[in-house]
Order: structure tokens, then sequence, then C-alpha cells
């Protein structure tokens, strides 16, 4: 079984930001369907004569027609357009119809007319816009990017389309240049929600932590009820290692309801490497009774930690608590995980005979599980059974993944058996394949011995 370490807690903070990182989040106040959107859309009906397609002299009637109809009664606008269009039609009204079904939500309608616009009038910018809000609506990054940038390219730099451009960019995982378009976005509106929360998390992705952990603090100090700030802003005091802080965090974030089993599994690798044993464990099991299908493997991990911290009692709760919540089914990997645990917790319990009783049936079934032969010769040494120990070392040291391991066990064994040669052979052996300082100083106070 591995040892500790701060390895786990950088991993476990990655898939916090992973999962953000896919979804940034759910806009508010710069969302299309906000409030102040909507009366800027409904605005948008109008011409600009300057910057757009003319409308002729022939085609003014049907605008005129139209028009009472575009506010109140867009699905009345739609029938008098489709009725009235053809491919000499002004590139205005493609627009114009296109925006209607976009007001109804019928996107691949208003799409197909937007792109009929623009290919007529490359330039049309508002077009383009409407094709940026369908795209991020739709989940479609990419290609909002372009059509954002496009807005942008044709003098239509403003709050939304900054923001909107940095929340697919984010999205996409191109964080820097993320952070450039959120900074722009906030030029313009300096206070919304979604471009400092947009910004914190460029921050935090492009590893400026002390700055994202700031503007988190401003977020989370208007609206402290929003558990995803906080959590957010634990993973910068991970990255800063100020771990008292992501504790204090997580700990908000769960009294809240929040989090998820990754969360308290996180709290719980925290709370241990602050060797604050107890609530360690009480954070694993709260883990564990997350609702949702249990991974087995991240569930499987937090054992390893406690037996290798030496805390078997702690460890034999967690053990029990985990196996009333194991699927039916297993897959052989992760039996043999529960079984080396299991004997683990046995062994630093002074129960050889329970661990053997474990480990045996375990090598029946898989002859090839090196830790299992590993832990047997070790169960075997202490007994003083060497030839039984060297059977299962010898059979370890045929994997080639556990061969070194194998061999400083048979160096140990022949030190206990006062044949120095032997030993030596052995631990250089294995230092040939592998070197380490701990071999190496065994190997020097052998030579010395001799």
């Amino acid at each position: 079984m591995k040892r500790f370490s701060t390895l786990y807690l950088v991993s476990s903070l990655l898939t916090l930001s992973l999962s953000h990182a896919a979804v940034p989040f759910q806009l508010t106040d710069s969302s299309p369907g906000s409030v102040e959107f909507r009366e800027r859309f409904l605005g948008n009906y109008g011409m600009l004569s300057e910057l757009e397609p003319s409308v002729s002299v022939q085609d003014k009637p049907l605008f005129v027609r139209v028009e009472p109809f575009l506010r109140n009664n867009p699905q009345q606008a739609i029938q008098v357009l489709e009725s009235a269009l053809n491919n000499e039609s002004s590139p205005a009204f493609r627009f114009l119809l296109g925006s209607l079904y976009y007001q109804t939500s019928r996107y691949g309608q208003a799409e197909q007319n937007l792109r009929m616009a623009v290919k007529a009038f490359p330039d049309f910018r508002r077009a383009y816009r409407t094709l940026g809000l369908i795209y991020v609506q739709n989940n479609r990054y990419p290609e909002a990017i372009t059509a954002w940038l496009k807005v942008i390219s044709l003098g239509g730099g403003d709050a939304q389309s900054y923001g909107l451009l940095g929340y697919a960019y984010l999205t996409e995982g191109k964080y820097q240049s993320a952070l450039s378009a959120y900074q722009m976005a906030r030029m313009f509106k300096p206070d919304s929600v979604d471009f400092r929360r947009g910004e914190a998390q460029s921050l935090l992705e492009t590893g400026q932590y002390r700055q994202a952990a700031a503007l988190f603090e401003e977020l989370i100090a208007e609206q402290p009820t929003v558990p995803d700030t906080w959590l957010l802003q634990a993973n910068t005091f991970l990255q800063l290692e100020r771990y008292d802080e992501a504790i204090a965090n997580l700990e908000v974030v769960h009294s809240m309801g929040a989090g998820s089993r990754d969360s308290r599994f996180l709290l719980g690798n925290l709370y241990l490497r602050e060797e604050n044993y107890r609530p360690a464990l009480q954070a694993y099991q709260a883990g564990l009774a997350q609702p949702g299908e249990l991974n087995v493997t991240s569930a499987l991990k937090p054992l390893d930690y406690l037996i290798g911290r030496g805390l078997i009692a702690e460890s034999r709760v967690y053990l029990q608590d985990l196996q009333q919540r194991l699927p039916a089914t297993l897959t052989p990997e992760q039996q043999d995980q529960l079984a080396l645990a299991e004997a683990q917790i046995e062994r630093r319990s002074d129960d050889s005979a329970a661990a053997m009783a474990v480990l045996k049936p375990l090598v029946e079934r898989n002859p090839l599980q090196g830790e299992a032969l590993l832990l047997i010769a070790e169960l075997e040494l202490e007994a003083e059974h060497y030839e039984e120990a060297v059977f299962y070392l010898q059979r370890a040291q045929s994997l080639p993944e556990h061969k070194v391991d194998a061999l400083v066990a048979l160096g140990r064994l022949e030190v206990a058996r006062d044949d120095f040669a032997a030993a030596l052979k052995h631990l250089r052996a294995a230092q040939e394949i592998e070197a380490r300082t701990g071999v190496a100083r065994y190997i020097r106070s052998i030579e010395q011995a001799l």
C-alpha cells in the first residue's frame, strides 16, 4: 500500500478545478436570458444603415407591415416575413427573421437565416452577435469564439461581447485568453458578478493564486451563500499552501449542504495532513455517505492513507463502513485492493494468522499479485520461516514492477540468516535496476560490518 503524501491533494485539487472548467459557472448578469439583455435585444430590430445592409425603397413597405408585430407578436412577424422573402430580399430582412426565430427559441431556423444574412453581407455585425448568443446558449463554444471575435473586429467590443467571449474561452480551457477577455469586459461593467467570477477563475487556472483568492474573497463578501465560490477559493488556498483556510472553506461549503464526495475526501486528506485524525475519519465517512454512485477506486484511497499513517483503528472503522456501501460487483483489481487493505490492518494489529487467511486466497486467485506475495513473504520472514519467504519472494521477483522490492527483501532475509555475501548480491542487483538512497546506506552498513 502506498504511503500518504500531498500528491493526492494536488490531484484532488485538479479534479475540482477541471470540473468547473468543463462548465465554468451559471451565467447571471451576463446571461442572454437576463432582463437587461432582453430589453437590449428587443431594441435590436431597428436599422443601422451606416453599418449594415440598406433597405431599398421597394423593401420599406414590408418593414412597415412587420414592424407592429416585432415586440408583442413575433410569431405573426415571422409569418409575414416568411411569406414575403425570397433569394433577392435584403439581408437586413434575413437578419430580422433570424432574430425573431432566436426570440422564440427556434435556434436552428435562427442560425440558418442569420448565416444567409452574413453570407450576403459579410460585415453584418448584429447578425454575428446573435449567432454568438445562439452558440453560447447551445454550448457550441468554438463557434461562439469565432462569432464574438468577428463582432469585436467589426467595432462591437462591449461588455457583452468580451464577457461571453471570455466565458467561451474559459469553457474551452483557453485560460489566458479568457483572462484577457474578462479584463476587457470589466472595463465596461466592473461590478458584474459574472465577469469577476470569470476573471477569478481564469486567474486560478493561470496560476495567479493570490490575485484569484483576493477576487474570490470580494465575491464571497457580497454573496456569502454561494458555495461554489467558497470551493474555488479553497482551490487557491491549496495552491498557496494555506491549508487551514482551505479546511475552513470546505467546512463552510459542507455546512451549506453543498460539496461533493470528492470535496469531503479532500477535506479528510487535509485534516490527515494536519494530524487531526478524528475529523479526517469523519470527513471520509461523510464522503462515503454522499448520495450517488460510489467510485470504488476513489473510495479506497482514504483507506490507503489511513493505513499508511498507522491509524489502524480508524482504518478498520473506515473499511467496515466502506464494505457496507460497495456495489455488488467489483473488478478483480478492486477485490485485490480490499483484500490487501484488510491484510495490512490485521498485520498491524499483530494478527499474522488473520492476515495470512486473507492473503493466501488472494494469491491463489491471482498468482501475479505482487504486493500480496511481498506481504506474505514479510510475514513468513517475521516468523523466521525462511524457505517459505524465499519461495514467495522469488515469485515476486519474476514480476518486473516488483523485482526491486523482492531483491531488497531477499537481501534483508539473507542478513537475518547471517549470509552477508548473499545479501549484498541481492541488494547490489536491486541498485543496478533502481538506485535507492536507503538501499545504498544498507549496503554500506553491511560492507562495514564485514
